[in-house]
């Protein structure tokens, strides 16, 4: 019996990281999972999916942080992006390797299962804060397959 447990130990913390990434919804734009990897530098990437489930196309013009000095859009090369296009029924995956939000001159560091508030601005749809969690990448993961 206390093999099983020991077994299923680390399936039921990983459950548990994933249970903690909220969705949230503005109007029509659906938010999922924003999530960080630990950062102990000047600078982190936020990740985050979107989708525009309306019939309208929206963009995601600005970001906030009170965690962070600089908040930048960026392509997946790095480039510095003034948007984000939101087209409808086009999931907009912001992910390691792809697109992402850089936070720059972060005021500490990013701590393993923290959480910090992120305010995302929308063309048309408006404000919303959602709660960014600081978590393990799927890469950094020991658990998961090679």
């Amino acid at each position: 019996m206390n093999r099983r447990v020991l077994l299923l130990a680390p399936l039921a913390l990983s459950c548990a990281r994933v249970a903690r990434a909220a969705d949230y919804s503005l109007g029509a734009i659906a938010i999922t999972h924003p999530w960080v990897p630990p950062a102990v530098t000047e600078a982190a990437a936020l990740f985050v999916g979107l989708v525009n489930n309306g019939a309208r196309s929206e963009r995601l013009i600005a970001a906030s942080t009170p965690v962070a000095g600089t908040v930048i859009f960026r392509a997946n090369d790095g480039t510095p992006l003034e948007y984000y296009d939101l087209w409808p029924k086009r999931p907009v995956e912001l992910a390691p390797g792809r697109r992402y939000i850089a936070l720059r001159d972060l005021k500490s560091p990013l701590a393993l299962d923290g959480t910090f508030p992120v305010t995302l601005r929308f063309a048309a749809a408006g404000e919303i804060t959602v709660t960014a969690v600081v978590e393990a990448g799927p890469d950094d993961d020991p658990g998961a397959p090679p």
